[in-house]
């Protein structure tokens, strides 16, 4: 069986919206003064470290020997915030609940993503697909996030599966989901319809829309 390593946001659905607006309601509840989504919105897919760092750098713009604690207070009010609300408007993309059931059919599923595990994992049950996947591998799951190959190392032994000898495949909207495919030697797959202008790296695959994605790990096997 298949290794099928898939990235969330940007490549099953599109989670912006919601975490702004956890954003948003986290910087109230810390007395911070009103920023406008046009300024939180670029840096809710940059990685939760940028995400707590840019949209609370006020917040966190304080002597060193606070600024850890000023940290957690961020990473704990937004996580909680965001885990409360995680699906109000996040919506799977068009055509993937059907692409994830025909992927389950071809290998194991395994969801690697710099989201949290927890809040990931709660999401993936919102949307209706949490059941398809054996695992969830989230950025702080690891003792690193992408494109660091160890989130899909750690995917395989999770689901009891030898990459050395079994076809492995890694499906993202990013660079970092190219780079990191790429470095645990998995064939890679982009998805031009994520967050994305472009995947960095040259792909091994390129799916225009959800439902080539089976068709291309069929005819790549």
């Amino acid at each position: 069986m298949k290794l099928i390593g898939l990235d969330l946001d940007g490549t099953l659905e599109d989670s912006r919206d919601d975490m702004v607006a956890a954003a948003r309601r986290v910087r109230a509840q810390l007395a911070l003064p009103v920023r406008e989504d046009a300024a939180l919105r670029p840096w809710v897919n940059a990685g939760m470290d940028q995400l707590y760092r840019q949209c609370f750098d006020d917040f966190l713009a304080v002597s060193a020997d606070t600024g850890a604690d000023r940290y957690r207070i961020v990473q704990r009010a937004y996580d909680a915030e965001y885990l409360a609300n995680v699906a109000v408007h996040t919506r799977l993309y068009e055509g993937v609940a059907d692409a994830l059931h025909a992927l389950a059919e071809l290998g194991t599923l395994a969801c690697i993503t710099n989201k949290p595990e927890q809040i990931s994992r709660a999401l993936l049950a919102e949307l209706g697909v949490g059941a398809l996947f054996a695992t969830v591998v989230g950025g702080d799951s690891c003792a690193d996030c992408k494109p660091n190959p160890i989130m899909l190392r750690s995917a395989a032994e999770r689901c009891g599966l030898d990459p050395a000898h079994r076809p492995s495949f890694m499906i993202g909207d990013t660079a970092g989901d190219i780079k990191l495919g790429r470095a645990f030697g998995a064939t890679t797959v982009w998805c031009a319809w994520g967050y994305s202008d472009g995947p960095g790296d040259t792909p091994d695959h390129v799916a225009s829309t959800p439902r080539e994605l089976a068709q291309i790990l069929a005819r790549a096997a």
